[in-house]
Parts: C-alpha cells; structure tokens; sequence
C-alpha cells in the first residue's frame, strides 16, 4: 500500500473505535503502538506532552494502573479526510473509578473530554496513524470527583 494513498473516512474512524476499546479493556501498550505514528507522534495530556511512542508506553502503563473501569463513549466525531491525512474532532465520555491510597473507597470520575487528532497513513504499514492528539477540554459531569 503506498504511503500517498488517501485516507478514507471509515478507515479513520474505524482507528477511533478500535483505540478507545483498547484504552477501555487496558491493551497491553504493544496493541496501542501500531495505532501511533512511529515518526512526528505528538501527544497533549493535561498531565503531560509525549513525542514518541516509548514516552507513550511510561505514560500508557502509569494510566491504567491509575485508572479502571474504563468507559469511553463517543459523543461527537467529525472526520475530515484530505489526501493522506485526516483531520479529527471529537468529544468523548471518560467515565472510571480511581483509588487513592489509602482511601478506603474508589471515586467515580466523569468528563467530556473534547479532543483533536491529525491522522496519517504509516510508511511501515500502510494503516491510518494518530500524528497528533490533542486534548482541548476536560468538561466534568455532574458529581465527578476532579483530576
């Protein structure tokens, strides 16, 4: 598959899906990567900024020993494929529990969170890749406890 092939809109939105089931059933990070440009990778957190794929990893497996009972819903997606590159807006529902030691219970958290991608299609595989990632807003519902 040729790295200029265009992107098409299901591929990129079929990426979407598959990564946030892999974030709500804690894929083990080497199922995440191929989903991750090897070259150029950007990630926005509020907690941090990741220019690689094993500065994802360290961030990747602190996150999920944080995290459970991981829930990501799509709330909004808007996919706007040009060439061999797509530009992506979405909002997701983050819902999870997070325990603190040593409290003796969990706590609910809830957000919004509205992002921005840039996809590509990657040289080595020829399957769309997240470029950048960008978190643009956490929004909390109701009763959530905060960051």
């Amino acid at each position: 598959m040729s790295s200029t092939q265009s992107l098409e809109k299901s591929e990129v939105e079929q990426l979407v899906a598959d990564w946030y089931h892999a974030l709500d059933v804690h894929a083990p990070a080497e199922d995440l990567l191929p989903m991750l440009a090897t070259n150029g990778l950007e990630m926005k957190f509020p907690e941090a900024t990741l220019y690689n794929q094993s500065e994802f990893i360290g961030w990747y497996e602190g996150v999920i020993r944080r995290f459970f009972d991981e829930i990501h819903t799509m709330k909004e997606l808007t996919v706007n494929p040009s060439g061999d590159s797509a530009d992506v807006k979405l909002v997701v529902n983050w819902q999870c529990k997070i325990w603190d030691p040593p409290a003796p219970k969990s706590t609910w958290l809830g957000f919004d969170a509205a992002q921005t991608w840039t996809v590509t299609r990657s040289p080595e595989s020829g399957k769309a890749v997240i470029q950048m990632y960008q978190v643009d807003a956490l929004d909390p519902m109701e009763g959530s406890a905060s960051l």
